[in-house]
């Protein structure tokens, strides 16, 4: 292995170790006594690997829950209503 792919194969792992870190560049840098401006030509190389290889990162999305109004009667039953239920039939249902 060429000294150039040592050093590339140590500067890819820091680059993942700093985004785990939750560390800015400059902070995670000086940390690691790397020039920040190395620093960041590694984590420039390493993006554009992840673009050729097509492993961008996706964030997963959770549905967001819509205001509204939960009834639960005694029986245990729960009923969930948009927020722009009429309130005669909220009036309805909370008698039932």
């Amino acid at each position: 292995m060429s000294k150039y792919e040592e050093r590339r194969q140590k500067m890819m792992s820091l680059v993942e170790e700093w985004q785990k870190s939750g560390q800015t560049q400059k902070a995670f840098a000086e940390a690691k006594n790397i020039k920040l401006f190395t620093f960041r030509y590694w984590i420039q190389k390493q993006n554009e690997v992840q673009q050729q290889d097509g492993n961008r990162t996706f964030l997963q999305l959770s549905p967001v829950s819509v205001p509204g109004m939960t009834i639960r009667y005694a029986s245990g039953t729960t009923l969930e209503l948009p927020a722009n239920t009429p309130l005669s039939v909220i009036r309805q249902l909370i008698s039932l």
